[in-house]
């Protein structure tokens, strides 16, 4: 059985308690969430369904825990069904959006988060970071699947 490898993105001192922990984790997630609407508001195709930053940000929060979840993972371990990617298909159905839009949101979801990445290179462990880059890949594509099959739930039962 594969030795269970320690993903990069999880803190390095483990003595560091868990408050700032937290507050880090919910700064970067602001971050990563700003970024991710910059990206998606120079996309007039997206932005052609008026929604409110909170509307079209609102599902990110979960389903960057559930990539962080992933990465947390051993590598060998099947990854749980995001129920929050399934949702999110079908709140996108209700709005408007189309199958098209929701691959779109998921490419700047990947492309965000590898900036993500980027920004905080310095503090990651390089040896780890390119499994950790197949797993976030991974995990965005079996959300976009999930986000899709929730979409298309909701229009057969429109």
């Amino acid at each position: 059985m594969p030795q269970a490898v320690a993903s990069p993105l999880r803190r390095k001192d483990k003595t560091e308690n868990n408050r700032e922990c937290s507050d880090r984790s919910r700064a970067g997630i602001r971050f990563y969430i700003a970024e991710w609407l910059k990206r998606v508001n120079r996309i007039a195709n997206l932005t052609d369904i008026a929604l409110s930053d909170v509307d079209r940000t609102g599902h990110l929060p979960q389903l960057f825990k559930d990539l962080i979840s992933r990465l947390r993972l051993d590598r060998d371990v099947e990854p749980p069904t995001s129920i929050a990617a399934a949702e999110h298909g079908k709140v996108r159905f209700a709005q408007g959006y189309s199958v098209a839009m929701l691959v779109e949101e998921s490419r700047i979801f990947q492309v965000s988060t590898f900036g993500t990445l980027h920004v905080h290179r310095g503090k990651l462990d390089q040896d780890q970071m390119l499994l950790d880059v197949i797993t976030i890949a991974d995990e965005a594509d079996r959300q976009l699947k999930q986000s899709v099959n929730g979409f298309m739930a909701a229009e057969a039962a429109a």
